[in-house]
């Protein structure tokens, strides 16, 4: 094996002499462009792409529009406003990067969105309170931007490293808190309030914002994002610190026996992943908008999952991912005000370009772990088919908690009470998908998720108790059932604990 290592390093040496460095940052491009894992990864991706837009097809033709009309002025709408698909593309790309990066290592980053609100809240605060030289403010905005990024991905990843804490339910709480958080501190009597009529902050000093590139959108941005995958491609496939982040997200185990610190490479993962989101935020922020408003974005950080999906968390997929998916919002445009065709059906797509990108994996990891669980039925059914009841029990859960939680929202019934409740059983709903797949995998976290999700729909159930006037029998019953289920589990882990003492 030595000897192959060995053959093979002086290939690499003698192939790279009298090659200067662009030259072989070039080979290494086309050697990865024409390798037959990326072809096969393009044809997949450009299949699915098809695929949906069929199904797209299909779904304007049931509501009665033309869908040959609509994907023409999709296309003529993305080529004749091409400095708007790179605009658009733009955070895409980072805030996508950002999702790959956590995925590399094993992680789910779902809070982008509030990583990127806190960038973009640090840089603007640099924006407006000082005056720094014309090439040097933005500089400095930016990199705060990612430091406030990287802070709030770093307490996400120390949970997740020495607590065990889900990644998907930290981040995503600190998501919701970085996005009230800004509204807060740029809303009325807020301290960075400009004391207008909108929940804004003051004007930005004109030497922060970042110039214009051609055309009335495009901006200095998009070359930032350019630079991202680069660096990101150099950090993944061409550093120590890549290969023990992808060593961690393949096998952590492996990884910690073969002496790599999995808990340091978690903690920054999250936390580079966090500064990329809050430069999406920051690039964002001062080169399309001259001051900070609360709930700018447009959902730019859950966009990113998707051209992180999309784009199969290679970074360059993630390049060519970012401005197919820029290219749909602004053809998406074009195609609402001349084929009056509602600028949703962009959002259809998009969903189902990731739909048919990762079904192949979901079915994949369904069929293997069915055959694990009827195997493990045969063997030990007492506590197999407990497990599995409760893996039926999430589903329900993702389904239930998702309509109470709308319909509390739509009932008209003004309670912050209320909408705390809706929101609780939302997150309950997310957090069901999670307990489907810790049983169905027979993963140890789901004896927590179980008790979390208990307490949600109690709790849930008791706030609309109290702001509505009225029981929802719904969430209480839904909260016993997951209370028994949580109790049974720990007799029988109870139970298993004392055999083996005894053996």
């Amino acid at each position: 094996m030595s000897g192959q290592d060995d053959t093979s390093v002086e290939e690499y040496e003698q192939s790279s002499e009298g090659k200067s460095k662009v030259e072989q940052v070039i080979a290494n491009l086309i050697e990865k462009f024409t390798s037959k894992a990326f072809i096969n990864q393009a044809i997949w991706t450009v299949g699915s792409i098809l695929l949906a837009l069929l199904v797209a097809a299909v779904i304007m033709l049931m509501a009665g529009y033309n869908p040959g009309q609509a994907f023409l002025y999709l296309a003529v709408g993305a080529i004749t406003n091409f400095d708007q698909v790179l605009w658009y593309s733009s955070p895409l790309i980072i805030t996508g990067l950002s999702v790959a990066i956590a995925f590399r290592c094993g992680l789910f980053n779902i809070g982008a969105e509030g990583q990127l609100y806190m960038g973009a809240m640090a840089s603007a605060l640099l924006a407006y309170l000082f005056a720094f030289p014309i090439f040097v403010h933005p500089i400095i905005c930016l990199m705060f931007g990612m430091l406030a990024g990287a802070a709030w991905g770093f307490v996400p990843g120390l949970l997740k490293a020495y607590r065990g804490a889900h990644e998907v339910v930290t981040t995503m709480m600190m998501s919701y808190t970085a996005i009230l958080l800004t509204s807060w501190l740029v809303g009325p009597n807020g301290p960075f309030w400009d004391q207008s009529m909108v929940s804004q902050s003051p004007q930005f000093f004109d030497t922060a914002l970042l110039p214009k590139l051609f055309g009335n959108y495009l901006h200095f941005g998009f070359i930032i994002a350019l630079m991202a995958v680069f660096v990101v491609d150099y950090l993944i496939n061409r550093t120590v610190l890549g290969y023990e982040m992808r060593a961690v997200g393949h096998n952590t185990n492996a990884a910690e026996y073969a002496g790599t610190n999995s808990k340091r490479n978690i903690v920054i993962a999250l936390a580079i992943s966090g500064a990329l989101s809050g430069l999406a935020g920051s690039i964002e922020i001062l080169g399309t908008f001259d001051r900070f408003r609360a709930n700018w974005s447009s959902g730019l950080g859950w966009d990113g999952i998707t051209v992180a999906v999309l784009g199969k968390n290679n970074p360059w997929g993630v390049l060519a991912g970012g401005i197919f998916f820029g290219a749909l919002k602004a053809g998406g445009n074009a195609m609402n005000s001349s084929a009056h065709i509602p600028i949703e059906m962009v959002k259809v797509i998009q969903g189902l370009i990731v739909l048919f990108v990762a079904a192949p994996r979901i079915i994949q990891w369904f069929m293997d772990h069915t055959q694990k669980n009827m195997d493990h039925v045969k063997v030990e059914p007492a506590k197999s088919i407990p497990s599995l009841l409760i893996a039926i029990f999430g589903l329900t859960s993702v389904f239930l908690g998702l309509g109470v939680g709308r319909a509390a929202l739509v009932s008209g019934i003004i309670s912050p009470l209320v909408s705390i409740a809706a929101i609780v059983l939302l997150v309950t709903a997310v957090l069901g998908v999670l307990l489907f797949i810790a049983e169905y995998s027979r993963k140890p976290q789901g004896s927590l998720l179980l008790l979390i999700i208990a307490l949600g729909w109690l709790f849930g159930g008791g706030l609309f108790s109290i702001g509505a006037g009225y029981l929802d029998i719904t969430s209480i019953m839904m909260g016993a059932i997951a209370l028994v289920f949580w109790i049974a589990m720990a007799q029988i882990s109870k139970r298993e604990i004392e055999e083996a003492s005894i053996q």
